[in-house]
């Protein structure tokens, strides 16, 4: 019975595998541009997590990463009024898309912003690797990139002895890794933001390169977290950038001294504030504080508080 039951798993496993390699599919030439406005539609939506989904490569970080991005560039929810893809390439397994998108900023003016993206045909249908605002992006340029595919439980019967000396392999590596990461904590919670000696910075030019996303369905008695995205728009390195800040007596913070040390032009680097809310209602993190070398020069600069809505 048992192995009856395997077999039909098997069967539709296959019959999966094949939908989902794309012999069961449209051609390229709908799929692609379909994938495209799909992405751009979420975005408009403001359904990060679903671009996020469609998506794997270096150019975002995290769903929230992507939310910051577009946002530099005027796109935000609700903003993109046309979508018109100018040109496309397409083989079997890349394709290079250009997009221009109408956009309606703050003052009910209409832009053209043109997108380029790369994409893949995987085993999960076509997905978006490379996204630009100011490079095109063509097929010259696109590199194939690993896709990971989730591991069903047939791959598991059928592997277990391999899977059970990866996983010992595996269990070994978190041990160092959990060791070497509480070491590591330790010595970051000695570390102290030294501000003698810094230029005062406007808090208006600091905030359009420091973003704050707390989690959602803050609870009482939880932890929840506070993520700090910084972007080096410029064309010079940040060094011993360091944020600190006041935080409210309902709020238990595991540490208040976040350290991105060295952010090279170009990057987007992510440090986060886990706290443990004591009360419900409305709880501040106040005087955000930024210190960072620039050019040889020390700056500092305060930014607006950060409130958090505890359930």
């Amino acid at each position: 019975m048992k192995h009856k039951y395997c077999s039909v798993i098997l069967v539709l496993f296959i019959l999966m595998s094949v939908y989902s390699s794309g012999c069961v599919s449209k051609n390229p030439e709908e799929q692609v541009p379909e994938t495209v406005t799909t992405f751009l539609t979420a975005i408009n939506d403001g359904d990060f997590n679903t671009a996020f989904n469609m998506y794997t490569g270096k150019d975002f970080l995290a769903v929230a990463s992507i939310k910051m991005i577009f946002g530099n560039k005027g796109i935000e929810p609700g903003s993109i009024e046309d979508m018109n893809i100018v040109s496309q390439n397409i083989t079997d397994t890349l394709a290079a898309v250009e997009v221009e998108c109408t956009v309606l900023d703050s003052e009910g003016k209409n832009n053209i912003i043109p997108i380029y993206f790369t994409l893949q045909n995987s085993q999960l249908g076509w997905i978006v690797t490379r996204v630009s605002f100011t490079v095109p992006l063509t097929l010259d340029n696109a590199q194939v990139v690993d896709v990971p595919v989730e591991t069903t439980k047939i791959d598991v019967i059928a592997n277990n002895a391999p899977l059970i000396f990866i996983f010992a392999v595996l269990m070994l590596g978190a041990g160092l890794y959990i060791d070497k990461k509480d070491k590591a904590k330790k010595k970051e919670n000695s570390r102290t933001i030294d501000v003698s000696g810094a230029t005062p910075i406007q808090k208006e030019s600091i905030a359009q390169y420091v973003k704050f996303v707390p989690s959602q369905q803050i609870t009482v008695g939880k932890p929840a977290t506070v993520d700090v995205w910084v972007k080096n728009f410029t064309q010079q390195p940040y060094h011993d950038f360091a944020i600190k800040a006041k935080f409210a007596n309902s709020l238990e913070p595991e540490k208040i001294n976040l350290f991105f040390d060295t952010i090279a032009p170009g990057e987007t680097a992510k440090r986060t504030w886990v706290v443990k809310p004591k009360l419900s209602g409305w709880a501040s993190i106040e005087e955000p504080t930024v210190v960072f070398n620039y050019g040889g020069t020390k700056y500092i600069g305060v930014l607006d508080p950060v409130w958090l809505q505890v359930q």
